[in-house]
């Protein structure tokens, strides 16, 4: 059995069993047991419902700082272009990046390029694509994970290709490597993170392999810093960066809803933001609704990556900072295009493996677990269909198929138990 890597803990201690992440939870890989919440390991798809709809801080994000890197000679800033909308607009990225050195990073990377690259490689992709459409975007990972646990099926339309960050990773080694002599496991590649997930999908791939990226850290663990010296660099007029970060329209669009805005008009494209509307679209994908589009890139957050659990700003006013930004800048920009003209003929954007299928805990053979899912049918037609979530399981058919696995027995639910009912009052009734 596979371990999953996670980006969320759950503190016990802090936990009240309120069951608000149980039900917010979209594939049911939250249980309340004796009042704590417990995540199953291979259901959980690191997409942050839990953590933003805890009122009890009892759920937090894992995190690395900077200082981890220590053991590495060369540190390379990969930043996500969401953070050049995070800071006030007086800051500028040309600061933003000096801020990113003043910190401790050696050099930050010119990401806009493997981004214009993914958008080209994408292109073609779908171009000499033959099978089912639509092809689905690989670059949000809760996204690549809800289709190993909930869409088994549709991983063969998931597109074959690196994510931008990972096509990054690896530039950033090779680029280093040859310009400072050093080993490329000197060089440490560290993506500069808006959300948990992607921090996740450095340590452990959905696509199996090892990331090209050697970690990451959070927006929120360098933001005050890189702030303070961002405003001290645009006050002094004083820029360490030797390049501007953000040269085109097109990167800022990555961390804005429809983040491939520059792809080619003959491509019938979709962007679909927010888990409830994805998972809506992968229904109807499944039942062979959308046929007539040929990409579709799905973010796991609403408003798409810039409204990622490690932000700090508001989503509309960093929306709104990147739209002021981009109506200054070209399209592209005559750097980018010369780089990616170098760098696409040589470029291997394929992955090593392709993502497969989560497996879970199934005991048995066939007909084993074909009684198994008769028995959960005939127990669930035992159950009251309310959903109430009393019973520490999110809905009456998991309520059965705890029961048919052993983890729960059908005393757990309330209105077939008044060991229950004593049991949640223990728990829950504060004595006044």
């Amino acid at each position: 059995m596979t371990e999953y890597a996670h980006g969320f803990l759950i503190r016990e201690d802090d936990c009240a069993g309120c069951m608000a992440c149980m039900r917010a939870c979209p594939t049911d890989a939250i249980r309340v047991r004796e009042g704590k919440a417990r995540a199953i390991n291979e259901l959980c798809i690191d997409c942050g419902a839990c953590l933003t709809t805890c009122s009890q801080g009892a759920i937090l994000p894992t995190s690395r700082t900077l200082d981890e890197f220590g053991d590495y000679a060369f540190k390379v800033a990969v930043p996500s272009p969401v953070l050049f909308g995070q800071f006030p607009l007086e800051v500028r990225p040309e600061h933003i990046a000096h801020g990113l050195l003043a910190v401790g990073f050696d050099a930050v990377w010119d990401f806009g390029v493997d981004l214009r690259l993914s958008t080209l490689a994408i292109a073609d992709y779908v171009d000499k694509w033959s099978g089912p459409r639509p092809v689905i975007s690989i670059t949000c990972p809760v996204v690549v994970r809800l289709l190993q646990v909930s869409y088994p099926k549709l991983l063969e339309q998931l597109i074959r290709m690196k994510p931008p960050r990972e096509i990054a990773g690896s530039a950033v080694k090779r680029h280093y490597s040859l310009e400072l002599g050093l080993p490329e496991e000197q060089i440490a590649a560290i993506y500069v993170a808006a959300c948990q997930a992607k921090t996740v999908s450095i340590e452990q791939p959905a696509e199996g392999g090892r990331s090209a990226l050697d970690g990451s850290v959070g927006i929120p663990q360098i933001y005050n810093s890189v702030l303070a010296a961002a405003r001290d660099a645009a006050k002094q007029g004083e820029v360490r960066a030797d390049f501007d970060p953000v040269r085109s329209a097109s990167m800022v669009s990555w961390s804005t809803p429809r983040p491939l805005a520059d792809l080619p008009r003959h491509h019938r494209y979709m962007s679909v933001t927010g888990l409830p509307n994805v998972i809506q679209v992968f229904d109807d994908v499944e039942k062979g609704r959308l046929k007539n589009i040929d990409y579709l890139e799905c973010s796991a957050c609403w408003a798409g990556c810039g409204n990622g659990n490690l932000t700090v700003d508001n989503v509309y006013l960093s929306q709104a900072k990147l739209q002021s930004l981009a109506k200054d800048l070209p399209s592209t920009d005559p750097i980018t295009e010369a780089e990616v003209a170098r760098r696409y003929p040589n470029e291997d954007f394929s992955i090593e493996h392709a993502p497969e299928p989560r497996t879970t805990v199934v005991v048995g053979d066939l007909r084993e677990r074909v009684r198994r899912m008769q028995e959960a049918g005939r127990i669930e037609s035992l159950l009251p269909g309310l959903d109430c979530g009393l019973c520490g399981a999110p809905s009456c058919r998991v309520m059965a198929h705890d029961v048919t696995s052993g983890h729960a027995s059908k005393g757990d639910c309330v209105f077939l138990s008044k060991r229950r009912i004593d049991e949640l009052r223990r728990l829950y009734l504060r004595k006044t």
